[in-house]
């Protein structure tokens, strides 16, 4: 297990997340930024090299489109439309757990109103969902408001539901398994007093890719029921390697249809991190991506 380093709140991003990326064929440089989704306020406040270059920029583009009307969409692809109910699916032991998370989270709070929720939804959603209860804003959603108050313009790299094929294409069982695991995840993380988002945040502000890249493999492992669990094995290759291709791909797409832009491509820092991420992806394209290092 990845262990990680505490860092005092408020701290400033000690180096960016950001790779600058040039055409063979000349152009304007444009950027990569590796987010994080979550808003504590250390994350929001960006490096000074990543904030320069969010403002020399012409057009933001997120993982997926943020505007009101695409995030109501995005509803549909997450609720059930199998007739059932949550309970119904999980059965009365595992509800009975979800209710007592539920509880610990916000005393106020039960599963009722998640009953139309998918499986997987659910047990993606139980550690983000103190921040969400609280309307904190994830890094890529203020980045998305910024950019439109700034009138740039503003593009998603996928549709949501291409963003969450790997999770809608687990089985049931698979699901019901991850959910359980998620609970796992989130009892042992009360018991033993742990805060993984404020640890997360920590790795996320040193800049550190190999820690970037262990913390993702580790955090989703511990998610999905471990490493060597197949929804594990399955998750890993549609949410991340499979959709490094894809934004690698949209990358090299826009910059062929739009080369005298600036563009700042904004993902989670996973897709970014390893050795084999989009990176190394428009590398292999023939682009000259370099890291940005303050």
């Amino acid at each position: 297990m990845l262990v990680l380093p505490a860092m005092a709140d408020g701290e400033a991003p000690a180096k960016p997340l950001l790779w600058k990326i040039e055409g063979q064929e000349g152009g304007a440089v444009s950027y990569l930024f590796g987010t994080m989704h979550l808003g504590d306020k250390a994350v929001t406040t960006l490096h000074p090299a990543a904030e320069k270059a969010f403002k020399a920029s012409t057009v933001f583009h997120a993982e997926v489109a943020l505007d009101m009307a695409s995030q109501m969409a995005a509803i549909g692809v997450m609720m059930r439309g199998d007739g059932k109910t949550l309970d119904e699916v999980i059965g009365e032991k595992m509800s009975a757990r979800l209710d007592a998370e539920l509880k610990a989270i916000n005393p106020e709070l039960d599963a009722k109103p998640f009953q139309m929720m998918k499986t997987w939804m659910m047990a993606y959603s139980l550690p983000y969902l103190s921040e969400q209860l609280a309307g904190i804003k994830p890094l890529d959603l203020v980045l998305w408001e910024r950019a439109e108050m700034d009138g740039k313009k503003t593009a998603g790299m996928q549709e949501i539901k291409d963003q969450v094929a790997g999770f809608n294409e687990l089985s049931e069982e698979e699901q019901v398994e991850f959910l359980g695991s998620a609970l796992d995840y989130m009892q042992t993380e009360r018991e033993e007093k742990k805060d993984r988002m404020k640890e997360a945040v920590a790795v996320y502000l040193s800049g550190d890719l190999e820690k970037i890249n262990a913390l993702a493999n580790d955090w989703m492992a511990e998610l999905a029921g471990g490493a060597d669990s197949p929804v594990m094995k399955k998750l890993m290759k549609r949410i991340l390697k499979d959709r490094d291709v894809i934004m690698a791909d949209y990358v090299d797409a826009v910059l062929k249809k739009s080369p005298e832009g600036v563009h700042f491509f904004a993902a989670g820092a996973g897709h970014y991190a390893s050795q084999d991420g989009v990176p190394a992806l428009l590398e292999k394209k023939g682009y000259k991506v370099t890291r940005v290092e303050g």
